[in-house]
């Protein structure tokens, strides 16, 4: 029994041998990319993909992402357009599949210890960056579903060596051992960063149902977690659509990198509350690389169900009337027996 428990440990990676997770620093598309290994970042500030007088942002998908899959180049194709940013993706390919066991044991066992090891090792290599020359107040960490989880590790550790970054930005964090009675992490939120905003598409399915950021961003807010335009039914499990609410905190985020006063969101205290307002409030604020820095609370908006998804001052207004629950099948998932809905969150 004993010796059977231990070969399942080495095998789900908890008791990793080698460091697989790499920095990829882009240099004007996709397909042009160095690799520089988080035990020895230095070099990549002699590189030609970094410009010492632009900010650097880090971005990294989730559980069972991929590093060309079509929500990480959607995020990385839109920085790299505004060729204002050193574009930075943190590949951890290999730290976040699924493996032997599966797609919950995977999870749980697997991705879920590691993505904590893999955002400490960031960690150490941004520190790295910083003692090399890199300056702190120029990065901004993004994650989406695990690996917003990842940047909050990331941050939190940064912190405790007596360091803040300043802005981390989770893109519907993963809600699975994150929150209820079955969390075991401790998850992003505003203590890991001077500002940390959180957009959340897909909350009580694949996201994080609580406010925890300095901003948390709410657009097409229903009951059932669902965003206009995705389709309905049940679908293949980690299918694009079967993620479609998931993935448009990326897409979102990525629109609005080439319009940066698209999605403007109303302050409200609750989705209630928002619906009830008359008319636009004075405390507005825009989802994306323009956010308000010194805001806080919650914030509310509308979309197009499909792209161009933004929809300007039109936004502010709640959609007619909330959608009524669609009563579809969902994933269900186990953990050592244990049912789990809407368990997991990949970043494709």
């Amino acid at each position: 029994m004993c010796k059977t428990l231990w070969t399942l440990l080495f095998l789900t990676g908890i008791f990793q041998i080698s460091e697989l997770a790499t920095l990829r620093c882009y240099e004007g598309s996709m397909d042009t990319y160095k690799v520089y290994e988080l035990s020895n970042p230095a070099p990549l500030l002699n590189s030609t993909c970094m410009d010492a007088s632009l900010p650097t942002i880090i971005y990294t998908f989730g559980y069972r992402g991929k590093c060309n899959g079509p929500a990480t180049s959607a995020m990385l194709n839109g920085y790299i357009g505004t060729k204002k940013r050193n574009v930075i993706l943190l590949d951890w390919e290999e730290e976040a599949r699924s493996g032997i066991l599966g797609i919950s044991l995977g999870y749980a066992m697997y991705a879920l210890p590691n993505s904590k090891r893999v955002g400490q090792e960031l960690g150490a290599a941004i520190l790295k960056l910083h003692n090399a020359g890199l300056q702190l107040n120029t990065i901004h960490l993004l994650g989406h579903s695990l690996g917003a989880h990842l940047m909050g590790y990331t941050g939190r550790w940064i912190r405790e060596q007596g360091h803040v970054i300043p802005r981390i930005t989770g893109l519907d964090p993963a809600r699975a051992l994150f929150e209820g009675i079955f969390a075991t992490r401790s998850a992003l939120d505003r203590t890991c960063a001077q500002f940390v905003d959180i957009i959340h598409t897909n909350p009580g399915n694949y996201g994080s149902t609580t406010s925890v950021g300095s901003v948390d961003i709410w657009p097409n807010y229903s009951s059932d977690g669902m965003q206009p335009g995705c389709p309905q039914g049940s679908h293949p499990m980690f299918s694009w659509d079967d993620l479609c609410s998931h993935n448009r905190a990326v897409e979102y985020f990525a629109e609005s990198l080439s319009n940066g006063t698209g999605f403007v969101a109303a302050s409200a205290a609750s989705y209630n509350e928002w619906i009830a307002l008359n008319d636009t409030t004075a405390n507005n604020i825009y989802l994306g690389e323009l956010v308000n820095i010194r805001a806080h609370g919650n914030y509310y908006l509308s979309t197009n169900g499909q792209s161009p998804f933004y929809k300007g001052m039109d936004g502010l207004k709640p959609r007619e009337q909330e959608r009524s629950r669609r009563h579809t099948k969902r994933n269900t998932l186990t953990i050592l027996g244990i049912p789990i809905l809407g368990f997991f969150g990949n970043s494709n």
